[in-house]
């Protein structure tokens, strides 16, 4: 399975959601500060950037204050990402992600969520076009970083509807020296409320992979979703 380890960054989130639209309490509650760990699935060292799987998993946390650490807090909300469009194109999707850049990919959350009397589904779309500037990966999600060029608009849709809605802006702006050991992601953590026979399946696996291997939330949604050729490289570190 995958044993990644991640770059860590600090960021903010603010709404973009419609004022009186349906997600307008979601993005409250989204709105602050945020820790995100970008990470890799299958392939250790950037010299190799070529079918792969980028995820993407953010802690939000409600508020102004100091940056995040490793340490969750009481209200926290944590959310994984990947460069999987859904549990049926997992074994096709290092096909359509570009391993290349971590800033310029969508990232999806699998499965849906429920918030309220909301059931929905989210995805994170890049706010900047991608710019292949740097000589590898982790070089050119440091740029991008630098230069204002790392976010993403979470959308979330209806189960079962084609139309996607804002719901907050995330942008990452320096570097995190997090303790890579320690910091756990929880897909159960906060107001987002996993659904559905994928998280419920997903539930065990994540907690059996918590404890194999800490902070490891690509391994949890690899084992959650078994593949025909698991790998047990390990991503670079920054």
């Amino acid at each position: 399975m995958f044993h990644p380890d991640g770059h860590t960054f600090a960021g903010f989130s603010e709404p973009v959601a419609e004022p009186d639209g349906p997600y307008a309490h979601l993005a409250a509650a989204l709105t602050g500060r945020v820790l995100a760990r970008c990470s890799a699935a299958l392939w250790r060292h950037d010299s190799f950037e070529h079918l792969d799987v980028l995820g993407l998993a953010l802690r939000f946390r409600r508020g102004p204050g100091a940056p995040l650490d490793h340490e969750p807090a009481e209200g926290d909300t944590d959310l994984l990402t990947a460069t999987i469009r859904s549990p049926l194109t997992m074994l096709l999707s290092p096909l359509f992600t570009d391993a290349t850049d971590f800033a310029g990919n969508r990232y999806w959350a699998v499965s849906p969520f429920t918030f309220g009397e909301l059931r929905f589904e989210l995805r994170l779309v890049p706010i900047a076009p991608h710019q292949p500037t740097g000589a590898n990966r982790t070089e050119r999600l440091a740029r991008a970083v630098s230069e204002g060029r790392a976010g993403w608009v979470l959308e979330g849709r209806a189960t079962l509807h084609l139309e996607w809605h804002p719901i907050v802006r995330v942008e990452l702006v320096s570097a995190a020296d997090i303790d890579q050991a320690a910091l756990r992601f929880d897909p159960f953590r906060g107001v987002l409320n996993p659904v559905g026979l994928v998280h419920a399946i997903r539930r065990a696996a994540y907690a059996a992979s918590q404890r194999a291997h800490p902070g490891n939330e690509v391994t949890a949604e690899a084992r959650s979703h078994p593949r025909s050729r698991p790998s047990t490289s390990r991503a670079a570190r920054p």
